[in-house]
């Protein structure tokens, strides 16, 4: 049985659909030990609303709801930007992107992997209704970005796993605004694929042959 998945942004249609899959995430987290990551309430409607405006948030979505039977683990192709909203369409995943500098990164406890324009990653949730969901988000992103930043919490280990198994390197940790109902501690990771400039592959050589 074959079925398809696909990236989309959202549109404030997706609203109502979007709510219960935070509330899913939000469950999740603290089920597994992390409760304060996004606490009771996180992301509140208006900062979901101003994604959405904004044209960040995305959507991973597939086509077996109007299936008699659906796949529990089907081989999917690599999902790819289609502006479509399938009639039998379910939300496998969520996710907001942008490609303004991050305020809240601009001081770390670490090192960030270099200082070149990136885009980050922020609110990735999982419905639950398919497996893979943030792998598959991640993967999309990386094929089309090639630097990319994100965060998650001390003790969101699941997501720490994903990102480090997707190649993100853990560069330290970073600190929200303060707010007594979530961590403001993160732990921040950043991918970045491309080819070293004539300097950098001098100083690598530099270094490797001082080793």
């Amino acid at each position: 049985m074959e079925t398809a998945r696909w990236i989309r942004h959202a549109t404030m249609d997706d609203f109502e659909a979007i709510m219960p899959i935070y509330a899913y995430a939000r469950k999740r987290m603290a089920e597994t030990g992390n409760p304060r990551q996004w606490g009771d309430k996180y992301p509140l409607p208006e900062r979901i609303r101003e994604d959405i405006a904004g044209g960040h948030t995305m959507l991973l979505v597939d086509d077996a709801a109007g299936m008699d039977q659906i796949p529990e683990d089907p081989v999917y192709p690599e999902p790819e930007l289609d502006e479509h909203k399938g009639s039998h369409e379910r939300i496998i995943g969520v996710f907001a992107l942008f490609h303004d500098p991050e305020p809240d990164y601009k001081v770390i406890d670490g090192s960030w992997l270099d200082d070149r324009p990136y885009t980050t990653i922020h609110r990735v949730a999982a419905s639950g209704l398919g497996r893979h969901a943030a792998g598959d988000l991640l993967d999309w992103s990386m094929r089309r970005y090639e630097n990319i930043r994100a965060d998650t919490g001390l003790k969101n280990y699941a997501m720490q796993h994903i990102l480090e198994t997707h190649g993100f390197t853990r560069c330290g940790n970073i600190i929200m605004p303060e707010n007594k109902e979530i961590e403001n501690v993160r732990v921040a990771y950043q991918r970045h694929d491309r080819p070293l400039d004539l300097a950098e592959r001098e100083r690598a050589a530099k270094h490797l042959v001082a080793i």
